[in-house]
């Protein structure tokens, strides 16, 4: 490393750590983010748990009382979640008491009626009558008692023994069994595989994204400010460079330490939250281990492009315009990550896996659900960091000369020229 770079990696991090933005963004982003996704969670708590109250109108004769005698669910509070009436006219005028029932439904004595017809065996269609027809609580409840009753029926009529039929029709489940590279046989659960993929490409992702674009707006304030110009007469621009983008890399890093402390705390404070996450989820050491390296590798990568964008633009709306360079190969991993997910050793997701603009996501998502050949991780480690090697060299010949440019954008041509001839 350059003689005075850690000089600037020290002012770099020093410098940020204290700001207001990285306070909020470290320690109230992760709180709000956790509040965001618990509210659909804390809104179930609030569900209005008033009791039901139901009546059945059966043409039948024969589904009303196998069906309300499913209905046994209870409040918190013990008392019946659904009052329950079999509705039978004592004349039978069904038409007449399907009247009364919904007078009974408008003036808020009843909430649902269910009107059997008699040809639901062949039709398969009831009356579903409610003010709410939009509560998916109650009716996707209802509907799944009724519709085994009346399938029960039809065995009946057909003299067929639905008990029996059940039994025999019994779907198959898999107990899935993964091999792991040292032949060891274990009980996985698959969607546990598929939520730490999505979480470690998402959380690359966005870390890639933001402390990249943190990096290019470093450069941008201090080449505007003429502050560059002053650290430019006792560092070289090598210095500068390097200086920046591993400072703000520590930076990074520093956040994600905190993140995953709160994270820590927060899951330690329920046993039972860390117990359900931890039969689910199961994320071994190993896998921590590739998510700081290719966060590490990925950053450097990413935020020597992100340099060379504020070094060549001088406000923030120019660079804006610039940014689709840089944030198109983030983009393109996050569009093919399902199918490298489910075909995680198919070629294509072999060779998609080792492009370095898309390894640290791609790489990373094969890494959590299949575990690919040693030869091929570190083929992805080499290759990424030869290429980081040719694009922090060919970035800091471009920021030598960027950092001193202002007025108008110079174009991809110019920049070309600028790193042939620094």
């Amino acid at each position: 490393m350059a003689m005075k770079a850690h000089l600037i990696i020290k002012r770099e991090y020093m410098e940020n750590i204290r700001k207001k933005s990285f306070l909020i963004s470290t320690i109230v982003a992760p709180i709000l983010m956790l509040l965001i996704y618990s509210i659909p969670v804390l809104a179930l708590f609030f569900v209005p748990g008033d009791q039901v109250r139901i009546a059945v109108l059966d043409r039948t004769g024969v589904i009303a009382p196998e069906f309300l005698a499913t209905l046994t669910d209870t409040l918190k509070d013990g008392q019946p979640k659904y009052l329950v009436r079999d509705a039978r006219p004592v004349d039978g005028d069904f038409d007449r008491l399907r009247e009364e029932l919904i007078a009974d439904i408008a003036a808020d004595e009843l909430d649902v009626a269910l009107e059997v017809p008699a040809d639901v065996l062949e039709d398969g269609k009831v009356d579903y009558i409610s003010k709410n027809v939009l509560n998916e609580d109650i009716t996707r409840s209802l509907k799944s008692r009724l519709t085994p009753v009346v399938i029960k029926q039809r065995f009946a009529r057909e003299g067929i023994d639905s008990d029996r039929i059940a039994a025999l029709t019994r779907g198959v489940r898999f107990n899935e069994q993964k091999i792991t590279k040292s032949g060891i046989l274990e009980e996985k659960e698959v969607a546990g595989d598929l939520i730490i993929a999505v979480v470690f490409v998402m959380i690359l992702y966005f870390m890639l994204i933001s402390w990249g674009v943190a990096v290019q707006r470093s450069v941008i304030e201090e080449k505007s400010s003429r502050v560059i110009e002053v650290m430019l007469s006792s560092v070289e621009p090598r210095d500068l460079f390097i200086g920046k983008i591993f400072g703000l890399g520590a930076l990074g890093f520093t956040q994600i330490g905190i993140w995953s402390v709160i994270m820590l705390a927060i899951g330690f404070s329920s046993s039972m939250m860390t117990a359900q996450i931890a039969s689910f989820i199961q994320i071994s050491p190993t896998e921590i281990l590739y998510l700081g390296v290719y966060f590490v590798l990925g950053f450097l990568l990413y935020a020597a492009i992100f340099t060379i964008i504020g070094a060549v633009c001088s406000t923030e709306q120019d660079a804006q315009q610039l940014q689709i360079f840089a944030m198109l190969p983030l983009i393109l991993p996050l569009m093919l990550m399902f199918f490298v997910i489910e075909y995680p050793d198919s070629t294509v997701a072999t060779v998609l896996s080792l492009i370095p603009f898309f390894t640290p996501m791609l790489m990373l998502a094969r890494i959590s659900v299949a575990e690919p050949p040693m030869w091929q991780i570190l083929l992805s480690i080499a290759l990424l960091a030869v290429s980081i090697w040719g694009v922090i060299i060919f970035s800091a010949k471009v920021f030598r000369v960027g950092i001193l440019m202002y007025g108008k954008r110079p174009g991809l041509k110019e920049i070309w020229r600028w790193s042939r001839y620094a």
